[in-house]
């Protein structure tokens, strides 16, 4: 709950204008498009004749506030209403919301684009079904085979900090998180995207450092599902680049009632071609496969592993920027199996 004031006191012999208004938001949201690329937007200039007076305003979100903040005209209030220093990162998308409604004429600021970029990381999960379906199943816009969510997250980069990234896919498709964890001596701060299945009997997770775009897909022949969250943070978290023409892995799987392996790994590569290893194979279809790939189209080399049958008939892939490290996990209950893999660039 929030709530918002503001009064004007002009020096002419007006009387006093009192507005009061009230809104909400969540930072959720559904949509198309298929790339979670961050918006960047222009902000349009406030009413160009700035009014004297007294604006006061205060949000209250999720435990955070923005603190009580009076300004004496109204440009100054527009522009206390975009600085997230001054609003200690809170209510950031009810801030553009009163921003829209208050500061602009007739084009709106749509989404918090004009504020500070390094705080701001977006996601967008699909969801499939994959059973069989009839023709009027197909039809029935009430239960779509395919499910889109987008999800915008306003970070301080201060706290750790976790975000439900599958609100509105029904639960058969399972929950998701994206958890944020802030820098640290020697470290650069990192997003995981998590995904539990089945009430927590399969685990699934991807982390990375922020800075560029994380994914993970889980096909899960068992539910007959298939979900696919694609996370990107802005790259001002970019840790400095590493030389990457040498890669080093360490991989830990194991089974119930089998012995646990351990590996580690180096692959040599010029960075310029594509490279493939196969890194385990378990039982007789399971097997875990690493892929280096070559900056292309404005993307910086990327890192892939793909591990195929996990517990019988999951198949998952997680992908993210090689300079920024890599880890994958899997937890499943039906074979117990407990895989843990790490990459990164050997100069690191």
């Amino acid at each position: 709950m929030w709530r918002y004031s503001m009064r004007i006191h002009l020096q002419l012999a007006l009387s006093v204008l009192a507005l009061s208004v009230a809104a909400c938001s969540n930072g959720g949201g559904g949509g198309g498009g298929a790339a979670p690329v961050p918006a960047t937007t222009t902000t349009t200039t406030p009413t160009p004749v700035d009014v004297q007076g007294e604006f006061t305003y205060e949000y209250k979100f999720n435990g955070c506030t923005t603190g009580r903040q009076k300004l004496t005209s109204k440009n100054a209030y527009c522009d206390a209403l975009l600085n997230d220093a001054l609003n200690n990162n809170c209510a950031r998308e009810m801030r553009v919301e009163t921003y829209n409604r208050m500061c602009t004429t007739n084009t709106q600021v749509s989404s918090p684009g004009t504020l500070p970029a390094m705080s701001t990381a977006r996601c967008v999960v699909n969801g499939m079904d994959l059973k069989d379906r009839t023709f009027l199943q197909n039809m029935n816009p009430f239960n779509p085979q395919r499910r889109q969510i987008y999800r915008d997250m306003f970070w301080s980069g201060k706290n750790d900090q976790g975000y439900d990234i599958l609100g509105s896919l029904v639960d058969s498709y399972g929950k998701g998180r994206l958890l944020l964890t802030p820098a640290q001596a020697g470290r650069s701060a990192l997003g995981e995207i998590q995904l539990h299945q089945q009430r927590g009997d399969s685990k699934f997770s991807v982390r990375s450092g922020l800075g560029s775009q994380i994914s993970l897909k889980v096909t899960n022949l068992e539910i007959q599902k298939e979900v696919e969250a694609v996370c990107l943070s802005d790259k001002s978290f970019k840790r400095t680049k590493a030389d990457l023409r040498r890669v080093k892995c360490s991989l830990t799987h194991s089974e119930s009632g089998r012995k646990e392996t351990r590996r580690d790994e180096e692959i040599v590569w010029d960075v310029a071609n594509k490279v493939e290893r196969e890194i385990f194979r378990g039982r007789s279809t399971e097997r875990i496969t690493l892929r280096l790939k070559p900056a292309a189209g404005g993307q910086d080399e990327r890192i892939a592993v793909e591990a195929v049958d996990l517990d019988i008939d999951k198949t998952m892939v997680a992908e993210t920027t090689l300079n920024e490290g890599l880890e994958v996990r899997f937890r499943g209950q039906l074979t117990g199996t407990d895989l843990t893999i790490q990459c990164a660039p050997a100069s690191k």
